[in-house]
C-alpha cells in the first residue's frame, strides 16, 4: 500500500505547490512588423514520432493507481481527446505490481480508444516489465523517467542507480515502440543526452526545473527538510532544451517539458528545435481546482496565443517558426558561452562548437 498512497500524497502535496515556470526569459524572438501572413495561414500541425498531430502539445505523465487517480486519468484522457492530444500515463509498476489496480490505467484507453497514449515506467524497469506496461494499454510508445533526486529525498527511496543505461539500452532493443527517456524536473545535460542516443531512444524529454518540484514534495512527505540550496537543485528548463538539443543534433526528437504552461515560453521551445512540449502539474490543477471544462479552454487559449505569437515573428508553420531569429542573453546566454553549446542556425550569436 506504500507506493499506492504515496500516489495520492504527491497528488495533494503538488496541489497546495506554488506553480513554477520555466525560464525562457532570456530568450527573445525578434518582431517582425511585416508578416505578410494571415492568421488562417498559421496552422500547428506537427509530425510526433511519426504520427501527424494537429498540435505540438501533449499531457505528460501524472498518476495512476488508486482510485483518486482513476478519476483524474479519466477526465485527462476525455480532455486529451477532446483536444487531440497524446497522453502519457503516470508510472505503471504500481499496475505491475497488483493487477488488481490496471483499471487505473486502463480507463485512459477506454475513454480515448484512438488515442496516441504512452506507457511510463522508472528506469528500474526490465524488458519483460515494459512489455506489460505497453500492452496494458496498447501504447504507442513508452516512456523511461530518470528521477535521481526525488528517490535520494524519498524516505522508501532506491538510491542504487548503477545498470540504468544498460537496463534503458535493453528495453530499446526489445520493445516494438519508441522509447522516450524522459526527466521528472531536473533537466538532461548534454553528456547523459548523447549516451541516451547511443542506447537507441527516440526521443528525450528534458523534463527540466520549473514545474513540479519533487524534492520539496518528497521533503515535505518524509518531514527530512532540505536546504533552499539544495531544493533549487536542476537544469532549468530552457537551459536543458539547449543542451540536449545540442546533443540531439536532429538524430532523435526532443520535447521539452517542465513548467511549460506559458504560450510565448511553449512557442520559444518550438522555435528553438522542440518538436513538443508537455504539460503536466499545470493541468492537473486546473483540472482539480476548477475542472474538466476549465482545462480545455486553457489548452485551447495556448493554441490559440501560440498562432498569434507565430504570425508576429513572421511563421505561418512550426517548420517556418525554426527558422526565425532569436537572441539569447542573461544567464542562458553566458551558460551557453561556458558550456560551449552549438546552437541551432536561427540564433544570434552562434559560439563556436564546443571541443569533444
Amino acid at each position: 500500500m506504500g507506493r499506492l498512497r504515496r500516489k495520492d500524497e504527491h497528488i495533494v502535496i503538488r496541489l497546495k505547490q506554488k506553480a513554477g515556470l520555466a525560464d525562457f526569459s532570456h530568450i527573445h524572438f525578434v518582431h517582425n512588423c511585416l508578416p505578410e501572413r494571415d492568421l488562417d495561414e498559421v496552422t500547428l500541425e506537427t509530425t510526433l514520432l511519426g504520427r501527424k498531430l494537429g498540435s505540438p502539445l501533449f499531457i505528460n505523465a501524472l498518476t495512476g493507481g488508486t482510485p483518486l487517480s482513476k478519476k483524474i486519468n479519466a477526465a485527462l484522457a476525455g480532455v486529451a481527446r477532446e483536444c487531440g492530444l497524446p497522453m502519457a500515463l503516470g508510472s505503471q509498476m504500481a499496475a505491475l505490481d497488483n493487477p488488481r489496480v490496471e483499471d487505473t490505467y486502463r480507463v485512459v484507453r477506454e475513454v480515448y480508444p484512438d488515442g496516441l497514449i504512452w506507457a511510463n515506467l522508472g528506469a528500474y524497469a526490465t524488458p519483460e516489465m515494459a512489455r506489460r506496461a505497453i500492452e496494458m494499454i496498447d501504447a504507442a510508445a513508452l516512456q523511461i523517467h530518470l528521477n535521481v533526486p526525488q528517490e535520494l529525498a524519498m524516505q522508501e527511496g532506491d538510491c542504487r542507480f548503477r545498470g540504468t543505461l544498460q537496463r534503458i539500452r535493453e528495453i530499446v532493443s526489445v520493445v516494438d515502440r519508441p522509447v522516450i527517456v524522459k526527466e521528472v524536473g531536473f533537466g538532461i545535460a548534454r553528456e547523459q543526452a548523447r549516451r541516451l542516443i547511443a542506447a537507441g531512444v527516440a526521443a528525450i524529454d528534458v523534463g527540466g526545473r520549473g514545474g513540479t518540484n519533487f524534492l520539496a514534495i518528497e521533503a515535505r512527505r518524509s518531514r527530512r527538510p532540505l536546504s533552499p540550496e539544495v531544493l533549487g537543485w536542476g537544469l532549468p528548463t530552457a537551459v536543458s532544451l539547449l543542451e540536449v538539443l545540442d546533443a540531439a543534433a536532429g538524430k532523435v526528437e526532443v520535447l521539452a517539458s517542465g513548467g511549460m504552461f506559458s504560450s510565448l515560453n511553449i512557442a520559444k521551445a518550438l522555435a528553438l528545435g522542440a518538436q513538443a512540449v508537455g504539460l503536466a502539474g499545470h493541468p492537473l490543477y486546473l483540472l482539480m481546482k476548477r475542472g474538466r471544462d476549465t482545462l480545455i479552454q486553457e489548452i485551447r487559449r495556448i493554441e490559440r496565443e501560440l498562432r498569434l505569437i507565430m504570425l508576429m515573428t513572421g511563421a505561418a508553420s512550426l517548420e517556418e517558426l525554426r527558422r526565425v531569429p532569436l537572441v539569447i542573453t542573461g544567464f542562458t546566454g553566458e551558460w551557453v558561452k561556458q558550456r560551449r553549446l552549438r546552437l541551432p542556425p536561427n540564433v544570434c550569436g552562434v559560439p563556436l562548437p564546443p571541443v569533444d
